[in-house]
């Protein structure tokens, strides 16, 4: 017999107990006495019966399966970001016996809840319905990488994190920096940019309109926003990039260009990605603890799946220092 077609009742029959304590035991094993437990093993090994989810669900129990829900975007699938919050959930996941229900998001919410014991969302970027929905399902949650009201999270000091980028470059003599932003939509893209714009004001420097563009993450944008600044009357003698990846492009591209890094211009990243250990010039940036980010994520969620309460932690970036940047 197949173990599609296995039913709870033919279980019970085989073993000679009521289905409802096949049920209990599916739930909670030590919940049946000890000779009806083995009864249900072996018949259960025997007629390789698979519980249904759903049932499961419906009768209390857990599926044992945690959802990551990954919002889809430009790039995803050479992310650094998305690359390392899967590593960083599915390896705690696995120490925890835990399966993890993978689904990214293309504009269209089709993540069936019903499956999972919880879930974590790696960013809100465009499916705040998405959240909502799962939200009043009752279905508990975690938000990574954004602070979202009445949500459990763990997030990243994004605001320190360009702060402490821009006045690393104003303490090494510079004041005209530029900023490549990454997607303004995003949190962590916006505090980055107010962690720049503050550091200059409080180093009494001009924000400049043209010093700041919008790359949304994309190398390929990143490009065209230095060749941009490289025009310009006077251009910038440092940038600060929203992520490494871009970083990475802005400097071979300004290289190509015939402009010497760093003693011409100054590039500093975000991520700390393994990229900055192998371009050309290992490259100055602001490491944020994605995997860190990732575990406490995990640890959240079970705490929240045993019926304990939420919590918002809020993690530091810190800076990697290397040989992208120099005084002027």
């Amino acid at each position: 017999m197949k173990h599609n077609q296995v039913t709870i009742n033919e279980v019970a029959k085989k073993a000679k107990v009521s289905p409802a304590t096949v049920s209990r035991f599916l739930n909670n094993p030590l919940s049946v006495k000890e000779k009806n437990r083995k009864k249900i093993e072996e018949t259960i090994k025997e007629l390789n019966y698979k519980p249904s989810l759903y049932a499961r669900r419906l009768a209390g129990g857990k599926s044992d399966i945690y959802g990551l829900i990954i919002p889809g975007y430009e790039g995803l699938f050479h992310s650094y970001y998305a690359l390392e919050i899967i590593r960083g959930v599915g390896f705690v996941l696995e120490r925890l016996n835990i399966d993890l229900y993978l689904h990214i998001w293309w504009q269209k919410d089709t993540f069936n809840s019903s499956l999972v014991d919880g879930v974590i969302f790696a960013d809100i970027i465009g499916n705040e319905a998405q959240l909502e929905r799962i939200k009043k399902e009752g279905i508990p949650l975690v938000v990574l990488n954004k602070k979202v009201e009445d949500v459990s999270y763990v997030a990243i000091d994004n605001f320190l994190g360009g702060y402490k980028a821009t006045e690393f470059l104003i303490k090494h003599g510079h004041r005209r920096i530029a900023h490549i932003s990454g997607d303004l939509k995003v949190e962590c893209a916006q505090e980055r940019l107010e962690g720049y714009k503050l550091a200059l004001k409080k180093y009494d420097l001009k924000i400049k309109k043209e010093y700041i563009k919008i790359a949304n993450f994309s190398p390929l944008q990143a490009q065209k926003a230095s060749e941009e600044l490289i025009s310009l009357k006077e251009p910038p003698t440092a940038i600060f990039v929203a992520s490494d990846e871009m970083a990475v492009e802005v400097l071979f591209f300004l290289q190509r260009k015939g402009i010497n890094i760093p003693q011409e211009i100054s590039i500093i990243g975000y991520d700390d990605n393994p990229l900055c250990n192998y371009s050309i010039i290992p490259l100055t940036t602001v490491k944020q603890p994605i995997n860190k980010m990732a575990s406490l994520g995990v640890r959240v969620l079970k705490n929240l799946v045993g019926g304990r309460k939420g919590e918002k932690i809020v993690l530091s970036p810190h800076l990697v220092i290397r040989e992208s940047v120099s005084f002027v």
